[in-house]
């Protein structure tokens, strides 16, 4: 076997390591360069603190920053709470205003019996009353008056007011203002009452502002929040803090300009603070509930948390990086003494150590003494191997070599040594690789397809491509299959191919032999089907010939009698007529017999199925109904397959045959012959009526020389299945629903394209 070797006068990796001092004396081993341990190890603990500060920067930054979404969350939520709280109040105060202008009494002007209601309806609301004002502007009830005291006329901030509920014909909140009767900041929701059409009343439900005062201080808010609730006009309903200094008043510019946006937003500068507010709007009255914050109050919690995490951060830090320092020196005075311990060795003074107390550094020591006798030892055993190697590759019945990135033979058997020459005499066999080869059908294969540049590219070629090589004319041709698969080194990176050639030109002729034989076989069978189509072609052949001779003989009759005239001539033609057809009839039986007990060609051609198995079909189904057998035959599917006509032919005729001498004995003799087909395959089946499959005969049903039959050879269904196989389909037996059995088998269609 042929292996690269080291050049000459090269030290061999053995020599090498055999050797104590490779170099010159004097010379050192290598040139100290890079960092020093000490340093590696500063590194190394860098490597792991910075990490872990930035890593605690992060933590950090999560927990401000989730303090500070708790925060926002805590104010949003107390806005929309109080909003909600807000628009719940105000909906009483509408459904009772909505019940009351519905009231009969004041649908009909019963206005003393109206006022009853009213002051029992707001007996369930504390704080608030009912004011009833015509559209003139003139109070007409008033329940914090007693009955017949005299009434001022309504605010006209009240009739505004009114006039938009007549207007729109909706419920109208009414801004901040100071009730004449109240004698204080009141607000209200206004319902528009409708007589007939036309504006009949305004009813007032009319609540004091401190009502919505003592709303917000149940909330039980933390200490130091601001809470106010505005009008659509921007003027303070009720406040937490300094509620009767501010209600009816205007808010600040700043807090005007953020108190209708839902959300939250930060407010500069509101009555000389910095607040962060929260805002709700109502959707029933428009009114905006702000939540706010001076700003220190709401970053203190944040500021909090982010000292404490820093400052454990910060001492988290520094310990680790002590305690990495005090590692460091316990692990570099062992290094600095095992470094001076090798300078000893490299001179060839056996150092002395004691021990460092470091397990991996006393373990170093002991592997200096076996180190050079272990790589010796490796490369004795690499030797051997190459050895065995060779061995076993030229005890292969195969060509093998291992091919470089270039195209190169690095390594040979002797059988390719031998086999390459002998089909290119012309090459080198220890260096030449991408030959030019023919394929089955004389096309030239470049190189650059052969199959160890495929290899080189990373296509592996197994179980190989096969090759025909013509000679150069002192030996004939040759047949060869060639395998490739790519070789890779240890990165997984490919550094070469693995080539195997093979000699199979006794294969190839073994093969041919083997089709010829297929051939002589499947003949053999037709010719072993004749005996039994006799009857058969005897009973078809005899309807056509006895009707010839009846039409002759009636011929005969015309013509012998007295004058032919028209109409007997015409009859004569029809007679003729009808010999003519039974004759062709005839010819075309025995056309079809000899089509198929001739030898069939190996050539394949696109054929239509339903053409292929009505033409097979003709002689079996004679035969069946001269038995008594009652047919359906449906075999008009459209599709073309690749077959060899005969076949397949064959094929039908065996099934059909077998289908009707099952039923020999059975006392139902039902046959169906049926074509089916889909957009992949055309399907053929065989159903009988007889006795069915024995279960010990399933499962070798196809095999050569097994058959039911007493008198049967069991080569029938075998040579069934070759020649399906053959024309890649498939073939099965399968239990018919009805009783008996159902052979079937599949081929492949031809699609349009």
């Amino acid at each position: 076997m042929n292996f690269e070797r080291t050049p000459k006068g090269a030290p061999t990796s053995a020599e090498t390591a055999g050797s104590p001092h490779p170099m010159g004396p004097g010379e050192s081993g290598f040139a100290p360069a890079g960092l020093t341990i000490r340093q590696r190890l500063i590194l190394i603990v860098l490597a792991v603190t910075v990490p872990m500060v930035l890593l605690s920067v992060g933590i950090v930054w999560r927990l401000t920053e989730r303090e500070r979404a708790t925060n926002t969350q805590a104010i949003l939520y107390a806005s929309r709470s109080i909003a909600s709280a807000v628009e719940a109040q105000l909906a009483t105060y509408v459904a009772v205003g909505q019940a009351l202008a519905r009231a009969p009494s004041l649908q009909s002007g019963d206005l003393s019996a109206f006022r009853s209601e009213a002051e029992r309806a707001m007996i369930g609301l504390p704080g608030a009353w009912v004011t009833l004002v015509t559209p003139d502007g003139r109070q007409a009830i008033n329940t914090l008056l007693p009955q017949g005291s005299p009434l001022p006329r309504a605010p006209p901030s009240v009739m505004e007011d009114a006039g938009r509920a007549f207007a729109s014909k909706r419920i109208e909140f009414t801004r901040v203002v100071t009730g004449p009767v109240a004698g204080g900041p009141v607000v209200g929701a206004g319902v528009p009452v409708f007589r007939a059409g036309e504006p009949a009343y305004y009813l007032l439900i009319g609540v004091l502002a401190e009502a919505f005062r003592d709303l917000l201080n149940d909330r039980g808010l933390p200490k130091g929040w601001l809470v106010g609730i505005v009008d659509v006009q921007g003027s303070f309903v009720a406040r937490s803090l300094d509620h009767d200094l501010w209600v009816g008043r205007p808010a600040s510019e700043g807090w005007r300009a953020v108190m209708h946006t839902d959300g939250m937003s930060d407010v500069s500068s509101v009555e000389g603070r910095s607040l962060i507010n929260a805002t709700a709007v109502s959707r029933m009255s428009g009114w905006a509930v702000g939540v706010a914050t001076e700003r220190s109050v709401f970053e203190a919690p944040i500021r909090q948390t982010l000292i404490t995490a820093a400052l454990v951060t910060a001492g988290v830090t520094l310990l680790s990086m002590l305690l990495a320092g005090w590692a460091a020196r316990r692990i570099t005075g062992p290094l600095a003494a095992l470094e001076a311990g090798a300078g000893q060795l490299e001179r060839g003074a056996v150092p002395a150590f004691r021990p460092t107390w470091v397990p991996e550094v006393d373990h170093a020591l002991h592997a200096f003494d076996t180190a050079a006798r272990t790589i010796v030892a490796r490369e004795v055993a690499l030797r051997q191997n190459e050895h065995r190697m060779a061995a076993i590759l030229d005890a292969l019945p195969v060509g093998v070599s291992l091919v470089d990135l270039d195209g190169r033979i690095i390594v040979a058997n002797n059988n390719y040594r031998r086999f390459v020459p002998k089909i290119i005499p012309s090459c080198d066999a220890e260096r030449r690789v991408l030959w030019e080869g023919h394929d089955e059908n004389g096309r030239l294969i470049p190189p650059a397809e052969f199959p160890s540049a495929r290899a080189l590219r990373g296509d592996p070629v197994w179980p190989g491509v096969e090759f025909f090589f013509r000679g150069d004319g002192t030996q004939g041709p040759t047949w060869t299959r060639v395998a490739a698969l790519p070789f890779r080194d240890e990165t997984g990176t490919i550094s070469g191919a693995v080539q195997m050639i093979v000699d199979i030109d006794q294969e190839k002729r073994a093969q041919e032999e083997r089709r010829t034989l297929q051939a002589e076989l499947l003949h053999l069978s037709r010719l072993s089907d004749m005996g039994q189509m006799a009857a058969a072609l005897a009973h078809e052949l005899n309807q056509p010939l006895t009707a010839v001779a009846v039409y002759i003989g009636g011929c005969q009759r015309i013509v012998g009698g007295d004058e032919i005239d028209a109409t007997r001539r015409q009859k004569l033609e029809e007679m003729m007529r009808m010999i003519s057809e039974q004759a062709l009839r005839a010819g075309e039986i025995i056309r079809q017999l000899r089509e198929f007990v001739r030898k069939g060609e190996i050539e394949r051609h696109v054929v239509s199925a339903a053409a292929v198995m009505r033409e097979a079909c003709t002689l079996a189904i004679a035969a069946a109904r001269h038995d008594g057998v009652a047919v359906r035959f449906d075999v008009d599917a459209p599709g073309d397959i690749l077959a060899n006509k005969v076949q397949i032919q064959q094929v039908v005729f065996n099934l059909v045959r077998n289908a009707v001498e099952a039923m020999e004995e059975c006392p139902r003799k039902e046959l169906e012959i049926r074509l089916t087909g889909t957009s992949e395959r055309l399907e053929f089946s065989v159903a009988d009526t007889g006795s069915g499959l024995a279960p010990e005969i399933t499962d070798r049903l196809f095999m050569p020389f097994a058959s039911t039959k007493s008198q049967g050879m069991g080569i029938g269904l075998s040579v069934c299945r070759n020649i399906i196989e053959a024309h890649h389909g498939r073939i099965w037996a399968e239990p018919n629903a009805g009783g008996g059995t159902v052979f079937r088998f599949w081929l492949p269609r031809i699609r349009d394209a």
